[in-house]
């Protein structure tokens, strides 16, 4: 598991800048995972359209930008490869506390939006999957305004190491649930 993509975070920024859904880069990430995750047919087509939809209903084809494109195709392989080496996409690590918190944060909301997209019951889940499907609903709530000055800056980056590697380890375990309930 790491924290960078092939693109530099800026790089994904402007290839959002056209999105409709005003998404972060981790957010859309996060979102594109959810879709894969859960085993969603053409989850890219339905991610393009999420991402750039301009108020028409249901998947449509989208011309994405290329460096959306890569990510798109790069999320698919390390997520259908088999030990799921998957690259979060989050701000810099030498990007402030506080901006990479809400990258966590927008990466686990829109990997809740993919989720809930591809249609993914909580109840057709194990206790675990639906424990770990609670536990990101609470990354959701995460006060990120207390979250400087509340700890020293050393437990801080500790946290957020757990927390990322917790949504690494939240996305693994609901593809393999989520594959095993498609056969």
């Amino acid at each position: 598991m790491s924290a960078t993509s092939d693109y530099a975070y800026s790089e994904l920024v402007q290839g959002l800048e056209e999105s409709t859904l005003n998404a972060s880069p981790a957010e859309a990430h996060g979102l594109l995972c959810g879709l894969l995750c859960a085993g969603t047919p053409e989850a890219e087509v339905l991610w393009g359209s999420e991402l750039f939809a301009q108020g028409e209903k249901g998947p449509r084809p989208v011309d994405l930008p290329p460096q959306l494109r890569t990510l798109a195709a790069l999320a698919r392989t390390e997520i259908e490869g088999e030990d799921l080496a998957l690259t979060l996409v989050l701000p810099e690590e030498d990007s402030p506390l506080r901006e990479r918190a809400e990258g966590l944060y927008d990466w686990a909301r829109g990997f809740i939006l993919g989720l809930g997209l591809a249609g993914l019951k909580a109840e057709e889940l194990s206790d675990q999957a639906r424990e770990i499907l609670g536990d990101l609903m609470e990354i959701t709530r995460m006060d990120l305004e207390g979250l400087e000055g509340s700890v020293d800056g050393n437990e801080e980056e500790s946290a957020l190491m757990e927390l990322q590697e917790f949504l690494w380890v939240a996305a693994r375990l609901l593809h393999e649930e989520t594959g095993r309930a498609r056969g």
